[in-house]
């Protein structure tokens, strides 16, 4: 008889061996910041994001879809309603594989009128367009890939340089979608007009055709230096020449100004679109209202400071974005950075989504700030390069959270820290300590990444962290003074600077792990190329010193085109053996399991890890740059889980899931293990002969493996361990795995 179950433990129910593990995104484990559970806890944080509402669901309620250009990374949130009957944005996961991939920008415009929003996003041909096919679930069909326009010199690509945000709107209000965009010189807008309902009599359709030279007979080059009265002309594409004193054509000497986002909105009223206007050197948003005409926009003045109470002012780059998103059916604004990074750490990457709510009307908004963390507010989110470790660190037998970041800029100026997060063992965590044991007060570090590690060999985890200064890629563990499975005794005078890691380069990962097994702590460096090294440790875990043993360790030398490999390993599917974990710089996840017993120059990856309950399949999720992992047990069902970190400051919560088969006989392997709870001794029966070991919920082994027969009641002295809760680790001599939960008790 041969059966497949879910893993689950009850009491002392005692399982087969695992052979697969994957994971599923879920969200029951609940962080408290500041007295408030975030109700997006697990979504990832923000760093550069873009806003969109969009129908994800069958419901009446347009739902909102966030882009993070620093990410490359496409996030849902579903409009729902809390236990108050309140509207909330709650992190729905599980659509973002619905979505085509998607870079640098995208913008969600019903283009066809037909309820349903579609898809604008860059093209490395300037712009493609996906119209939205779908009925029970999304669905996309790629219509134009690139988009053309009638330009001055024929049928050209509808050029949107990848820096930019361009405006996608009815700008003539003649009821069909236009293309406004900054060219190539950066300096003027070019408007492309959708000839639909002009020639078809259809605002359907999509035909674009270049209007004069430039629009709105006003040119800038940087932030505030526009100038008014230029003859732009007004003449499709075809017709009349280049209006005298505007030159288009950018010359080899002049420095060109990429770096635009534009938005068109009626500011006051009068049935005509004026501009919110951001560029890569500024800090602000300019505004111009239009002083033409529906069909001919001309601009005479602007205001270099918007909106005129709480201004927007970002560090560099601000773009701007215009959706209902406190559901009372009025367009809110709400402005965010659009760079690719944090500008040499000038923004404050907790403070990335100001939304000033719209008390007017969405053709005649009037503003009041709400606030600088829009949605942020509800995740987690350190900033940036949020790195997780789990560890029981307060010795109470249940794993706490550990989070280092890349920094924070305060006072002291930009310093990274670690964050601790406490479990309350009841499902939740609560936000303790930013800036656990006073690092970032102590030492002007950047991107910490924390590990825990028997780093001496006392048989004592240790708490340690990697991390970037002014003088490079520097690694230091603290001494735990404490007893093996106590509160972690720590600090921070005593930590040891280990000696440099040959070749570890700012912004790349290591794990240490024992790979030849002769007792020293060896190295696993993830490089910029996506490549593995190892470094050998041929001194001792005191003394340590790190020599080049592989440099493309695995093989696994096929993900240059996504980056660094952020690496870890554990035991995942309980089977005493270590798998390799690896996040990859665009947010995938891949698992090499045993890879200690693969071999070394070719290493194969497990490709059935994550599932997709809405696709009904494994997929290739994307969980957020940089993807950083931790894993442990978080919900004591015995299946480790994983926390992944992501670049943009926040967190990822998959659950473990375990398929576990039971082969010929339903009979228990162990029977009558007591007493339990216990101080000492525990007693057990085998059912068939094999041995078993005893290991804590970090997965480590603490009293070694013994064999014993079957039918015949076999001891165990516990009294050595600590209270908490231990697994009892039987395989038979047939290979089956069973596991129980016995509780040590002083």
């Amino acid at each position: 008889m041969k059966k497949i179950l879910t893993w689950c433990f009850c009491g002392l129910a005692l399982l087969g061996k695992a052979q697969n593990i994957t994971f599923e995104y879920n969200n029951t484990i609940k962080i408290i910041q500041n007295n408030q559970t975030l109700a997006n806890a697990w979504a990832g944080g923000l760093n550069a994001p873009q806003f969109s509402t969009c129908r994800l669901n069958n419901d009446a309620y347009d739902d909102l879809v966030v882009y993070d250009r620093t990410a490359q990374k496409l996030s849902t949130f579903l409009a729902t309603k809390d236990s108050n009957g309140q509207w909330q944005w709650t992190h729905a996961p599980e659509y973002e594989t619905q979505f085509p991939t998607i870079q640098n920008w995208i913008l969600l415009i019903d283009y066809d009128h037909d309820g349903k929003k579609d898809i604008f996003t860059h093209a490395q041909a300037g712009l493609k367009i996906y119209k939205n096919i779908g009925t029970d679930k999304l669905a996309w069909q790629l219509i134009a890939n690139p988009v053309y326009t009638l330009g001055f010199s024929g049928t050209i690509n509808l050029n949107v340089t990848a820096t930019d945000i361009p405006a996608i709107v009815d700008c003539d209000n003649d009821g069909d979608i236009d293309v406004l965009v900054f060219d190539t010189s950066g300096n003027f807008v070019e408007f492309h007009r959708n000839y639909g309902v002009e020639k078809y009599n259809d605002p359907n359709r999509l035909e674009f055709v270049k209007i004069g030279y430039c629009w709105g007979n006003f040119l800038k080059e940087h932030c505030k230096d526009f100038r008014f009265d230029i003859d732009c002309g007004d003449t499709p594409a075809g017709g009349n020449s280049l209006p005298i004193g505007l030159n288009t054509t950018a010359s080899p000497n002049k420095v060109l100004h990429s770096g635009n986002t534009l938005l068109l909105v009626d500011l006051n009223g009068d049935n005509k679109k004026d501009v919110l206007f951001g560029h890569i050197s500024c800090t602000n948003i300019a505004a111009m209202l239009n002083e033409g005409t529906e069909r001919r926009a001309i601009f005479k003045q602007v205001s270099y400071s918007y909106p005129q109470s709480d201004p927007i002012d970002f560090p560099i780059f601000p773009a701007v974005y215009y959706e209902d998103l406190d559901f009372d059916g009025i367009k809110d604004l709400v402005a965010a950075p659009n760079g690719f990074d944090n500008a040499q750490q000038t923004i404050d990457f907790q403070n990335v989504a100001w939304m000033y709510k719209n008390t007017g009307q969405s053709e005649n908004p009037t503003w009041r700030f709400q606030g600088k963390d829009f949605l942020v507010n509800t995740m987690v989110d350190l900033g940036e390069n949020a790195a997780p470790v789990l560890v029981d660190i307060d010795g109470d037998n249940d794993l706490d959270l550990l989070v280092g970041n890349g920094g924070i800029r305060g006072t002291q100026g930009y310093r990274a820290s670690i964050y601790l997060y406490e479990n309350q063992g009841n499902g939740s965590f609560v936000l303790k300590n930013t800036d656990y044991l006073g690092i970032s007060s102590a030492l002007q570090l950047f991107d910490i990444r924390p590990f825990v590690s028997d780093m001496n060999g006392d048989g004592v985890n240790d708490l340690g962290f990697s991390s970037n200064s002014f003088k490079g890629v520097e690694v230091r563990y603290i001494p735990n003074k404490g007893a093996r499975g106590k509160t972690f005794d720590l600090q921070l005078n005593n930590v040891v600077l280990l000696p440099s890691i040959p070749d570890v380069v700012a912004g790349e990962s290591i794990t240490f792990v024992d790979v030849d097994k002769d007792g020293n702590k060896d190295v696993i460096h993830g490089t910029s190329l996506g490549r593995l090294r190892y470094l050998r440790n041929k001194g001792s875990n005191t003394n340590p010193s790190y020599q080049l043993e592989n440099d493309n360790l695995g093989g696994v030398d096929d993900l240059d085109s996504e980056g660094t490999l952020y690496v870890t390993t554990a035991d995942l599917n309980l089977d005493g053996k270590l798998e390799l974990i690896t996040g990859t710089r665009a947010g995938h996840l891949i698992i090499y399991k045993s890879f200690l017993d693969q071999n070394q120059s070719n290493y194969q990856a497990d490709t059935s890890l994550i599932w997709d309950n809405n696709l009904t399949q494994y997929a290739k999720l994307l969980l957020g740059g940089n993807a950083s992992i931790a894993t442990g047990d978080l919900d004591n069902d015995f299946v480790p889980d994983l926390v992944v970190g992501t670049n943009t400051g926040g967190l990822r919560f998959l659950k473990g899931k375990a398929q576990v088969i039971i082969t010929d006989t339903d009979k228990p392997l162990l029977q009558r293990i007591f007493p339990n709870p216990t101080s000492g001794y525990v007693y057990f029966t085998p059912t068939q002969a094999g041995t078993i070991k005893i290991i804590d919920i970090q997965g480590k082994t603490v009293i070694n493996a013994k064999s014993v027969q079957p039918n015949i009641e076999s001891s165990i002295d516990l009294s050595g361990l600590a209270t908490g809760t231990y697994i009892f680790q039987f395989e038979s001599s047939a290979g089956q795995l069973s596991n129980a939960k016995v509780m040590v008790v002083k």
